[in-house]
């Protein structure tokens, strides 16, 4: 048997889409007829891991510089929101039928104003889309298909 099929790495490094839900009614979105698309990289890839290090080693760096625990206990809505997509960016590597404005949806310049676009908020069946592409990226079911 190929194993090769296995190779989730490999598969998360080229990205799948992710068809987005509204963030209130989980209701998929589209432009008329046309799915809203961001194609994501799952969190087993080289370039993901790489760069999530990157993140965690400079959040260290701050929190021993601002003498932090990097375990905050009492992080507001908002903080957590901030690490989500700190740690979402480097995932999302496309948009398709996804505006800002007049004018289509570019990854990397639009991307961080994509996943600032709602604040998570913890209510259950609402999903931000930073929530909406941390969830796709880790799961290993959407970069493996049938394998």
């Amino acid at each position: 048997m190929d194993f090769t099929k296995f190779d989730s790495r490999a598969a998360a490094e080229q990205g799948r889409d992710l068809h987005l839900q509204n963030p209130a009614t989980a209701e998929p979105i589209f432009d008329g007829d046309k799915p809203c698309i961001v194609v994501v990289r799952g969190t087993e890839s080289r370039e993901a891991q790489a760069a999530l290090a990157k993140i965690r080693k400079l959040k260290m760096a701050q929190d021993k510089k601002d003498g932090k625990d990097s375990g905050d206990d009492e992080a507001s809505l908002e903080d957590m929101h901030q690490r989500l997509v700190e740690t979402a960016i480097p995932l999302v590597i496309g948009f398709k039928n996804i505006n800002r404005g007049d004018k289509p949806a570019k990854a990397p310049a639009d991307v961080e104003w994509f996943l600032n676009l709602q604040l998570i908020n913890g209510v259950e069946g609402e999903r931000s889309f930073v929530e909406q592409v941390a969830n796709h990226a880790t799961k290993r079911s959407n970069f493996l298909g049938n394998a």
